[in-house]
């Protein structure tokens, strides 16, 4: 595998491809065809495939972009003075209910490609230190694992995707209440 940096315009080109498919896949879904991904980034349809060989790659880039915001979400939340149950609330709030149009794309992937994206992002490592600090604080459930979070928040698409934002936001605060330290 080659590990030198991308060139800047390819860097440039793979990540107009990452946004256009964001944005094609949260408008019609997996049915989109890459021809018009390809057009949608401004870039012709052999850039795209020398980036991304597959759909499932595609939208294996999307899952780890959108984790690499929940990560600087996670960044910025762990920065304040004092965070811990607070920002984690918030976190979730905040991650979860964001991109609900790409909830039935993110759905479709198998939990591996999370998993990657989770290491590869540093987003298992935010979520940890601050289920870490809100624990450490009494503040969260002694028993409460990276492994819940990771299905709170799948089980969070799929009730965007199905219910939409108002069951979103009431399934998040039953399974936060439920994370919560009695």
């Amino acid at each position: 595998m080659d590990t030198r940096p991308l060139r800047a315009d390819a860097r440039r080109n793979r990540e107009k491809i990452v946004t256009a498919a964001r944005d094609a896949f949260a408008a019609t879904g997996l049915d989109t065809q890459m021809d018009d991904i390809a057009r949608g980034a401004g870039v012709g349809v052999g850039t795209l495939y020398r980036n991304f060989p597959t759909k499932d790659a595609l939208v294996a880039a999307i899952v780890l972009a959108q984790m690499e915001e929940n990560a600087q979400i996670a960044d910025d939340l762990l920065a304040r003075d004092g965070c811990s149950w607070e920002c984690f609330e918030d976190f979730v709030r905040r991650a979860g209910m964001k991109d609900q149009a790409l909830a039935e794309v993110m759905a479709t992937q198998p939990a591996a490609t999370f998993i990657d994206a989770l290491q590869e992002s540093g987003l298992a490592a935010n979520v940890a230190e601050m289920m870490r600090r809100a624990q450490a604080d009494g503040k969260m459930r002694p028993d409460a694992s990276i492994e819940d979070v990771q299905i709170f928040m799948c089980g969070m698409g799929a009730v965007l995707r199905n219910f939409g934002p108002d069951r979103g936001r009431r399934y998040a605060d039953i399974m936060l209440a439920g994370m919560r330290a009695s």
